[in-house]
């Protein structure tokens, strides 16, 4: 069996069910080995995930269920506040 390098092998939709809200997410592989998505949603709202990087597929779909469910927060795409 030889290994295949088609974009449809390193992207997969994930979905799923966490503390009553529905997630999505795509998910890709990056040319670096780690995972992120490309896109993600919480109840149909977009989630923003920048710079979101995880080392295994598994971790990366355990953050996504996290947010999902509130026990995590998603990460903000505002600048931080000059305080």
């Amino acid at each position: 069996m030889t290994a295949t390098t088609s974009a449809s092998a390193q992207q997969e939709t994930v979905f799923g069910v966490a503390d009553g809200a529905t997630y999505s997410g795509l998910l890709c592989l990056g040319d670096d080995g780690r995972y992120y998505f490309s896109q993600a949603q919480v109840d149909g709202h977009n989630l923003p995930m920048p710079d979101q990087r995880w080392a295994s597929r598994d971790e990366a779909v355990k953050v996504l269920a996290a947010m999902a469910s509130g026990s995590l927060a998603a990460p903000s795409t505002q600048p931080p506040s000059a305080s």
